[in-house]
């Protein structure tokens, strides 16, 4: 079956004038660029185009792996999918004093702080949500902080809030400790995670898949990054457990995310099925990795792109260039075969080899491997990559 005709302006416009010519029976025979009788034909050629485009254009919002924007949140929402809004993360953070003294020091709601400028200048900023005091005899309290914008990018490192941009008397220090987000930012939804959410809810209404089901309702949940659902009945006959990500990796046990998506699930699952919301244990693995160019290329951007493609498949980076690159998820075990393969795909590699894996469980030792092997990953883990080290090799001339 062929396309749909589409027509530009440089293609109307002749065969519009050889029609007027062949309808003018000889008597109009100056058609060249500036003429009355060209510039008159050329105004409804333009539109004629724009109208075939426009055709074009709807016909691709028309079918969700085509549609973007507004058409795409539209095709979406037939299957019960609806777009999720970027969210203002909500935290905490500790006002201190060097010197505990007989006086309170009240702190006002609204008051700024904020992290220090990164390199490029920008900073992020927070302000307190309510009242509070830091009372007589104490060195420290903590008060509710609310983000400037949306986003993830306000998920900020533990440690990093430590400026006070409004002046409090009688306090020395903030910071946000581990463990400072209530509630995780989130940009909002691109449309390839729509698009791809879209998909699966299509699978879940076609192939009644019933695993699709509570990862398409896990997903649904606002501030979600990602879900994997074990239905090998971990806990015994009629079980199902779901493990999700938010934008900052595995969440807190008892968060506000995990109480959302456990309260999405029960409001769907039988009653006959056991289906709890989990948080991953999370696997730390850091990675040194050897990169052999291709001479003739520059190390530097090969360097890039290897460290951006490899973050992309640990789930670390997004993947908005459509690479195909499939990211790691709970549960996936860790093939060196596939890393080689990110990596080897970057143009102007010559080789690579990952001279050495370093795997960190809770609770055990760090494990190293070298050169690395095969690590597989159990249904309740996710493998968390720690540090990544490309470290560029002499250049082949092969």
């Amino acid at each position: 079956m062929s396309g749909p005709i589409i027509k530009t302006f440089e293609q109307i416009v002749p065969a519009v004038l050889a029609i007027f010519g062949d309808k003018s029976e000889g008597r109009v025979t100056n058609f060249n660029v500036g003429s009355v009788v060209r510039t008159l034909l050329e105004a409804p050629s333009q539109v004629t185009a724009e109208l075939y485009a426009y055709g074009a254009d709807l016909l691709k919002q028309a079918h969700m792996d085509t549609a973007s924007g507004i058409w795409l949140a539209r095709r979406a929402a037939e299957f019960g999918v609806e777009k999720k809004e970027a969210i203002t993360i909500e935290g905490q953070v500790m006002f201190s004093r060097k010197t505990a003294r007989s006086t309170n020091v009240p702190i006002s709601r609204n008051s700024i702080v904020a992290t220090r400028k990164n390199r490029l200048g920008k900073d992020y900023r927070y302000f307190t949500t309510e009242d509070a005091v830091l009372e007589a005899g104490s060195l420290s309290v903590t008060v509710p902080v609310i983000a400037e914008g949306e986003g993830s990018a306000y998920n900020v490192l533990p440690g990093t809030i430590v400026e006070m941009r409004t002046y409090i008397a009688g306090i020395d220090a903030v910071t946000n400790e581990s463990n400072w987000i209530i509630t995780t930012g989130a940009d909002a939804e691109k449309d390839p995670r729509l698009r791809q959410r879209g998909f699966k809810a299509w699978d879940e209404l076609s192939l009644g898949r019933i695993s699709g089901l509570y990862e398409s309702l896990a997903l649904s949940v606002a501030g979600v990054a990602d879900a994997w659902v074990d239905d090998s009945q971990p806990r015994g006959e009629g079980t199902l457990d779901v493990y999700i990500l938010d934008e900052t990796g595995p969440p807190a046990e008892g968060s506000a995310i995990l109480q959302a998506v456990q309260a999405v699930l029960d409001a769907k699952r039988p009653a006959t099925e056991d289906v709890r919301a989990r948080t991953p244990n999370s696997i730390r693995i850091d990675l040194v990795v050897g990169v052999i160019p291709k001479a003739g290329y520059d190390p530097s951007l090969i360097h890039d792109e290897v460290e951006h493609r490899l973050a992309i498949k640990f789930g670390v980076a997004e993947d908005t260039e459509d690479l195909g690159i499939t990211p790691l998820g709970v549960g996936k075990d860790v093939m060196i075969s596939q890393l080689v393969a990110v990596a080897m795909a970057v143009e102007g590699v010559y080789a690579v080899h990952i001279t050495s894996m370093t795997v960190t469980r809770p609770g055990a030792l760090p494990v190293v491997s070298s050169p690395a092997q095969d690590l597989p990953i159990d249904a309740n883990e996710f493998p968390d990559l720690g540090t990544l080290t490309v470290n560029m090799e002499a250049a082949s001339d092969e």
